[in-house]
């Protein structure tokens, strides 16, 4: 908690000094969009509580976002947004989620450098009922180091609440180093990264330390005199735990969550998960207004605790309204 605090505290300083009047030109920028699809998973899941119900179901999915750009200076930038993502299964209503995310960002350029810091909150609902909520502060910047290649060091600070799961709120800590190759007049580029993720949970048998490795490819392209971008990542992350827990019998109440977490009988000296996630994804422009998502995902959880360890499969496919 104290990490969070200093992280936030200087994320918020900065922003403040950022904010200082300036004498340049000034410009904000608003832009929103609207999202309306539907989905099929193949096991149903809860990833914070690395929980499977492992039955299918097809889901409606609505989104909205909102964002600001206020350019106040030609090096200072702020960005700000809110949105909200809602997740409505057929069968499977006990597992309806609806997510809110808030975010303030501020930005300097430093010749061919940008520092910044962000501050992020989000709140989650699982059917219906508060879940969890997260708090991050982020320090960043970006590098230049040549045209067309990019380095972006950070570091986050955050806190997990669960309202009904206390024992897995958390402090979490994560650095991670990210490049960018950016080619064909940037209009395609890959991106590389390192993370390396802390999770002290106030039960030490949910906490553990996480390195991995993510990577992306990114082409826009014009094809039938229409816009379309097509992108494919991967991420692999292997989790050590501190303490495990044996419980491979999972007891649920009515509501299908209340006794997921109870503490296990007996423990294990060691667990470790490796999870594995893949996607593609492909939007087409119909106009400057209008465009078509697709989007596929699949997801290998292996864990040497029987509970959490399960497989998902993902697909989707949405119409975006961007204004």
């Amino acid at each position: 908690m104290a990490l969070l605090t200093r992280a936030t505290t200087i994320a918020a300083t900065l922003c403040l000094l950022f904010s200082l009047p300036s004498h340049s030109s000034e410009s904000l920028q608003l832009s929103a969009k609207a999202r309306a699809g539907i989905a099929q998973q193949s096991n149903v899941n809860i990833s914070e509580l690395e929980q499977a119900s492992g039955r299918s179901d097809s889901a409606v999915l609505l989104e909205a976002e909102v964002d600001a750009t206020w350019q106040a200076s030609t090096a200072l930038q702020f960005t700000s947004g809110y949105s909200v993502q809602d997740t409505q299964y057929q069968h499977s209503a006990d597992f309806n989620t609806r997510l809110h995310l808030g975010y303030l960002d501020a930005s300097y350029q430093l010749g061919d450098s940008r520092i910044g810091a962000n501050v992020y909150y989000a709140l989650a609902e699982l059917d219906s009922s508060r879940f969890l909520t997260l708090q991050q502060a982020s320090l960043y910047s970006m590098h230049g180091l040549t045209p067309s290649w990019y380095i972006r060091p950070a570091l986050t600070a955050g806190k997990k609440q669960f309202s009904q799961f206390s024992q897995r709120d958390a402090d979490t800590l994560n650095v991670s180093a990210d490049s960018f190759w950016f080619f064909a007049n940037g209009q395609r580029f890959i991106a590389f990264g390192l993370t390396y993720h802390d999770e002290d949970s106030l039960d030490n048998a949910f906490s553990y330390t996480a390195p991995g490795v993510k990577l992306k490819l990114s082409s826009s392209y014009t094809l039938w005199h229409l816009d379309q971008q097509l992108q494919f990542s991967v991420k692999v992350s292997q989790r050590d735990y501190a303490n495990v827990a044996d419980n491979t019998v999972t007891n649920t109440d009515s509501d299908g969550f209340s006794n997921l977490n109870k503490k296990p009988n007996t423990t294990s000296p060691s667990r470790t998960d490796t999870h594995t996630q893949l996607a593609a994804n492909w939007q087409l422009a119909i106009n400057s207004h209008f465009a078509v998502i697709t989007a596929i995902e699949h997801g290998d959880f292996s864990s040497s605790l029987d509970s959490a360890d399960y497989r998902d499969t993902r697909s989707s496919v949405s119409l975006q309204l961007s204004f």
